[in-house]
């Protein structure tokens, strides 16, 4: 009968060398304190590992359809680093922008590296209608220099709230300066190729070290997500768009999406011919948190200064976010721009 009940308690217990498993991390979660209730759960069994799934994980992508259409999720997980490629005039700042207004409904802290200096508030409050005196902003184009103010104003934060979530927006990757090039005494480029890719890398990792540092000990939830904006470039020998500021952001990126911009959408106004937006491309070239068995490839999209739209959902000029009704009176627009998505190739 002793011998049957062994044999019966195994059907039901996963056991491994004649070892419990659960039992196994039971004993070894009994390391930590109740405080570290959240530590403690990081040490599981493979059936437990579940990806982010609530509201309260993610800084949501609330205006539209677009980012959950593409990716298959609802917006940047807190936890991970999240970038946005391309090249220039393709929508990613502007994606930027839609993020960060999302993340200040949700009431979460944006910190704004602002490697590029365009930030324009004016297009912020008037037309993502989104309030730029609550961004925190770090004016600084050098790597090593922006990134240790990010930390600081992170580290001042979590002082007065430990409990706060924090959107780290870095505008962008590729326009910021290695150490080398940043010297007094140079106007010439870095002669060390290298420099600027371990010197980004430095950069993400330090952000991924304040998620870490700024995890709920007790509940095990993530405070901090990061997204990257950065540049891409033809690669020599191989097909597509490269991000720039060397592989370790590539690998650091849980989601990456490429934005290509395939042309301008214009309108008419006193007999001239002004430009209102563009049509642009995503693409998914990265996803390490979609689980899904298949996802959409490819979207199209319009993008003006109201911020993102699915083409789909734009099928005339009054559709556009951020303009409104414009009257024929004073504004002519050649409605085939947005059933046709004025494909113009890539530039």
């Amino acid at each position: 009968m002793a011998k049957e009940k062994i044999e019966e308690n195994k059907s039901i217990k996963n056991i491994v060398a004649g070892m419990d498993i659960d039992a196994i991390v039971k004993k070894a979660q009994g390391n930590y304190s109740k405080a570290d209730k959240g530590l403690a759960s990081q040490l599981s069994t493979g059936a437990t590992i579940s990806k982010p799934t609530e509201d309260k994980h993610f800084i949501k992508w609330t205006s539209n359809d677009f980012w959950q259409e593409l990716t298959g999720i609802r917006g940047i997980p807190l936890g991970s680093v999240v970038q946005i490629s391309g090249k220039s005039d393709s929508g990613k700042s502007t994606a930027a922008l839609q993020f960060m207004k999302a993340a200040q409904d949700q009431d979460v802290l944006v910190i704004l590296w602002d490697s590029e200096k365009k930030f324009s508030k004016s297009r912020f409050d008037n037309k993502m209608l989104g309030d730029s005196s609550k961004l925190l902003v770090v004016n600084n184009n050098t790597i090593t220099k922006g990134a240790a103010m990010v930390a600081y104003y992170v580290n001042a934060a979590k002082e007065m709230n430990p409990d706060c979530k924090i959107l780290i927006v870095w505008d962008s990757v590729g326009a910021s300066l290695n150490s080398s090039e940043d010297k007094d005494d140079t106007e010439e480029a870095s002669k060390q190729p290298g420099i600027s890719a371990k010197e980004n890398s430095g950069a993400i990792h330090k952000f991924v070290k304040l998620m870490s540092k700024y995890q709920n000990r007790e509940t095990g939830e993530e405070t901090i997500g990061a997204l990257l904006i950065n540049q891409t470039y033809a690669n020599i020998g191989s097909v597509g768009q490269v991000e720039k500021g060397g592989a370790s952001i590539y690998y650091l990126s849980s989601i990456i999406v490429q934005l290509t911009r395939k042309g301008n959408l214009t309108r008419t106004k006193n007999g001239e011919k002004y430009k209102w937006g563009i049509t642009s491309r995503a693409r998914v070239v990265k996803n390490h948190l979609n689980s899904s068995d298949e996802s959409i490839a490819e979207l199209e999209l319009v993008v003006s200064a109201g911020g993102i739209q699915l083409s789909k959902d734009v099928k005339s000029f009054k559709d556009i976010q951020g303009w409104g009704a414009t009257s024929s009176e004073d504004a002519e627009v050649d409605e085939d721009q947005f059933t046709d998505a004025a494909d113009e190739g890539d530039e």
